[in-house]
């Protein structure tokens, strides 16, 4: 298994593709190769969100929002590994699972807003998986702990479409972390996980040998236009709940 680098072009869509074996990994024996499918990109996004950026450490009080996601869930589970305590935001009807997963609370964000309820800078770390940091960061001031840790993982909507609004999006971010460092607040960090074999085989360590990690898998798709076009819409809808994986069958 292997999380590829994004020059890449298409990824792993298609059934041949040249690796550098710096990227690879052994699948564990345990998971099937769905579940492996579903284990590089979320998880090494939130080792380096939660422990390269995050620094995350057992007692730590950690919010993840859009906790029922595809990388959500793996974020549950890794925080939960290391012995922070989770609070998960997600839809009602995915409560019960996510506490599943590990969760000590659940907000539910369609009834509640996270920052009205914790109000007391109550957290070291911050995670938004949900793209709508815009909306938590406007209280990170009462949301977050003065030396806590602010990681988004998702960029505004259409911020890829043109240099324009890269550039504008660019700046918006750097506006706010320049603002935040100025008072002594929270660091804000916005990026792209980094293809690793290393850190790969460190959290599939963490987590599948180490804590029993279970992929959440939304759905399976065959690997045919109509099938692919159907993943790629499941995905935009944002309701998926865990991984979306395309299987690529040889005849």
């Amino acid at each position: 298994m292997a999380f590829l680098h994004f020059r890449n072009g298409p990824g792993a869509l298609r059934e041949y593709v040249n690796v550098d074996v710096s990227l690879v990994n052994h699948k564990p024996d345990r998971l099937s190769f769905d579940q492996a499918a579903a284990i590089p990109l979320a998880s090494v996004t939130i080792w380096e969100a939660l422990v390269i950026r995050g620094k995350m450490k057992k007692g730590d009080k950690v919010l993840i929002n859009g906790a029922s996601g595809g990388t959500g869930t793996a974020a549950v589970q890794l925080a939960k590994a290391f012995g922070a305590t989770v609070v998960a935001v997600c839809s009602s009807r995915n409560a019960e699972f996510v506490k599943s997963l590990g969760a000590d609370e659940v907000v539910d964000y369609e009834t509640t807003k996270v920052y009205e309820q914790y109000t007391q800078q109550d957290f070291d770390i911050v995670l938004d998986c949900a793209g709508t940091y815009e909306e938590l960061w406007a209280h990170e001031q009462t949301l977050v702990k003065r030396k806590g840790v602010f990681v988004r993982i998702v960029s505004k909507d259409h911020a890829m479409d043109s240099l324009v609004n890269l550039a504008l999006s660019g700046s918006h971010y750097l506006l706010q972390s320049a603002y935040s460092w100025i008072r002594s607040g929270p660091s804000l960090h916005l990026f792209t996980a980094t293809p690793s074999g290393k850190v790969l085989k460190q959290v599939t360590h963490c987590l599948v040998d180490e804590n029993g990690f279970q992929p959440v898998i939304d759905s399976v798709y065959d690997f045919s236009p109509e099938s692919v076009l159907q993943a790629f819409d499941k995905s935009a809808s944002h309701r998926a709940r865990g991984k979306i994986v395309i299987r690529v069958v040889q005849e």
